[in-house]
């Protein structure tokens, strides 16, 4: 049976996720269909799923499942008893590890109930710190959801009461968070404000874990603000941050700088060099604990690469290996945003039949219920794959979602992208007020 046909018999249920996630990486290639005709516009959709293979898995499936709600009745139960003998720091302290708890599945709307519940109680002490660590948490879940102004109202004041309470660390945290808030919003000046600020904070107190991280999101501010000798300036400062630590854990943050590396390389039109700095990130990524979303982020980056330098092969072999790698460890963001780029190839060949992978982006956007502006990046590069095949009222339809959900979420400068895709009409009676969802 095919993949898509099984998620069409799979009532959209949250209790059903694990289960989701499971008909995802058992997903097979058909070998007729890949090695066939159809081989070229393979998706996970189409790929086969065995009824007995999923038997024998579920077993599985469910120690995993049944392990994580028995943690998460652990912290409750500890909450309570925590509240019963008036301790709600520590209620405070068992409901953010159930919220935790909940982010390493990447069930990030309940881990956000579960942060708001914790705030509730510790919106009451006279100790500001719980509520200082909640409000945190909660606005880094809003950010991975895609809700940059509620992300950037927690961080504002998260920060307010580190400050009242002489916690430097949160404070810098706080800046960052609003900072990252900020740039997802494409508010370029207010992101260096922030990252300048908890830059300042982390200088006093030698932090160079945090210096090292700061360092790498002002790198990314400058590339995107096209001053790149200043993004070059900021991530060999980073990299010497990082390099200065003595304690394991940092792979992955080395990993994440030379990803940047490697797109500034590719910017400054360095294709070699870039191209070697990603697969040194690649091998980063493998030194600490596997992480397979950087893994997939940083193969993507570097068939961008391939693709913008008329690889188109090469490119699609590194698509497919992240595909693959996707599918395996479950990521079906990773896996959308590999199907907007075998999209996007596909136009680039002037390939009709490319709108399977956009299609296939979108469903699983809604069958996993990704965050909106996901959806809104598929929409966007769908739209353009359509003005480009010679189908306006499709690309049409498709741009003006993508600006809705755009401008529900604040992102300005996305809105005047799309617009601009658009033939900016941006007064036509269709268009909803900002801020309509």
């Amino acid at each position: 049976m095919r993949v898509e046909q099984a998620l069409r018999l799979l009532p959209n249920l949250e209790a059903l996720m694990p289960l989701r996630g499971l008909l995802l990486s058992s997903a097979r290639p058909d070998a007729r269909v890949q090695w066939g005709s159809g081989g070229p516009y393979l998706t996970v959709g189409k790929r086969d799923v065995e009824p007995g293979e999923l038997a024998r898995s579920v077993g599985r499936v469910l120690t995993v499942v049944t392990e994580h709600i028995n943690a998460l009745f652990s912290a409750y139960i500890d909450a309570l008893e925590c509240q019963e003998r008036n301790d709600v720091p520590g209620a405070v302290s068992s409901l953010v590890g159930a919220g935790r708890l909940e982010e390493t599945v990447a069930r990030l709307s309940q881990a956000h109930a579960w942060y708001e519940v914790a705030l509730a109680l510790a919106e009451g002490l006279q100790d500001r710190r719980p509520e200082v660590e909640t409000l945190l948490a909660i606005g880094d879940v809003a950010l991975a959801l895609g809700q940059y102004a509620e992300g950037a109202r927690h961080y504002q004041r998260a920060l307010v009461l580190a400050e009242a309470e002489f916690d430097r660390g949160k404070a810098v945290d706080a800046s960052v968070g609003l900072g990252d808030a900020a740039f997802e919003r494409a508010e370029w000046i207010g992101a260096r404000a922030w990252y300048s600020r908890a830059l300042r904070l982390s200088e006093a107190a030698k932090d160079l874990l945090r210096l090292g991280q700061i360092e790498h999101r002002l790198g990314l501010l400058d590339r995107r603000e096209g001053d790149l000798a200043g993004a070059a300036e900021h991530l060999r400062r980073a990299r010497e941050s990082f390099e200065g630590l003595e304690a394991a854990g940092t792979a992955r943050d080395m990993a994440r700088v030379l990803d940047a590396q490697g797109e500034l390389d590719a910017a400054l039109g360095r294709p070699g060099p870039a191209a070697g700095v990603f697969r040194e990130a690649l091998a980063w990524v493998r030194r600490d604990q596997h992480d397979p979303a950087l893994d997939v982020s940083i193969r993507l980056h570097l068939a961008e690469l391939l693709l913008e330098t008329g690889r188109w092969l090469e490119a699609e072999e590194e698509m497919r290996r992240a595909e693959q790698l996707a599918i395996t460890s479950n990521q079906p963001r990773g896996l959308v945003r590999i199907y907007t780029a075998l999209g996007t190839l596909r136009g680039r060949q002037g390939d009709e039949t490319g709108f399977v992978f956009f299609e296939q982006a979108i469903a699983l956007c809604r069958a996993f219920e990704g965050p909106a502006v996901d959806e809104a990046r598929v929409l966007h590069a769908y739209g353009l794959f359509r003005q480009v095949r010679g189908s306006p009222d499709e690309a049409r339809a498709h741009l003006e979602r993508a600006r809705d959900i755009f401008r529900s979420l604040g992102v300005d400068v996305e809105v005047e992208r799309v617009e601009a895709a658009l033939g900016g009409n941006s007064h036509d009676v269709n268009t909803p007020a900002a801020g309509a969802g």
